[in-house]
């Protein structure tokens, strides 16, 4: 073997052990942080379900409660999710595929999602987005390990948050009033969803058809991500094919939509493929 050679094979070596190090060590800081969340979740008893505790709210969160709850339903403290999923950058742009797990609170405002992102065989990224205490996070890395975007900020605070307040609908009962979140009446079919954290306040209208289903959440409290920076836009996400997971009517599939003033650019559509739920 050629000196030259050999030098070749082991710059080739050394490059793929330092990116197997790099992954290995995103990893670890993924689990780290889902650690983190279980174990920071409250765990102070709370009441069943029951008619009672949602007598005060307005009809339509009064609607949806006792469609998506039995009475003496336990409260969820964490729930475990699986997803597949669709996203797409542009309205021109191709699809691509995701899967993902969820860890995320029903007792106070936090979530970790941790996702592998294809767009072919060769071609990979993970992302993680996250938000525990006030801080929202995100990252994407090319092959698991290295940082092609990193998201914090005042923004990603308010994007993360609301995001959790929207996926509240797989945990039914984190949608009951606590010292976070409130919710004020706007009419027959819709209520206003107000929850704090710390000095962040995100708001999001609830859309409530007859049935009782949330079909709809729509918010201005959310940023769109640019290569110039971040710019606010509303946005909304449609969820329907509910189904019965333990006694808990949850939406199994969802559409994420940004109302641009061009037009309605949809573009992820997410699927439930697993729910695991924990209680108190």
């Amino acid at each position: 073997m050629s000196k030259l050679l050999f030098i070749f094979i082991s710059g080739i070596v050394t490059l793929l052990a330092l990116w197997a190090l790099s992954a290995y060590v995103s990893r670890l800081f993924v689990k780290r942080s889902i650690q983190h969340l279980l174990r920071s979740i409250g765990k102070e008893p709370l009441p069943n379900f029951s008619s009672q505790l949602s007598r005060i709210l307005p009809e339509p969160v009064k609607r949806y409660l006792h469609f998506a709850l039995k009475e003496g339903q336990k409260n969820i403290r964490y729930a475990i999710l699986t997803q597949q999923a669709s996203f797409r950058h542009r309205p021109d742009s191709t699809w691509f595929t995701v899967r993902s797990t969820e860890y995320i609170s029903g007792m106070e405002p936090g979530f970790v999602w941790d996702a592998v992102l294809r767009h072919n065989t060769f071609w990979w990224r993970t992302a993680k987005l996250s938000y525990m205490h006030g801080i929202g996070y995100g990252h994407i890395k090319l092959f698991g390990a290295l940082t092609l975007q990193e998201h914090e900020g005042r923004e990603t605070d308010v994007s993360m948050l609301f995001r959790y307040l929207s996926e509240l609908v797989w945990l039914p009962t984190g949608l009951i009033p606590t010292k976070t979140l409130r919710w004020e009446a706007i009419d027959d079919n819709s209520a206003l969803a107000i929850i704090s954290d710390g000095g962040i306040k995100v708001e999001a209208t609830f859309h409530v058809n007859q049935a009782g289903e949330i079909d709809r959440i729509k918010t201005t409290h959310k940023f769109r991500d640019h290569k110039s920076g971040f710019e606010q836009q509303p946005f909304t996400l449609e969820c329907r094919a509910y189904r019965d997971v333990e006694g808990v009517m949850i939406p199994t599939r969802v559409d994420f939509i940004w109302n641009l003033e061009s037009g309605d650019f949809r573009y992820g559509q997410f699927e439930i493929v697993d729910v695991r739920y924990f209680y108190n």
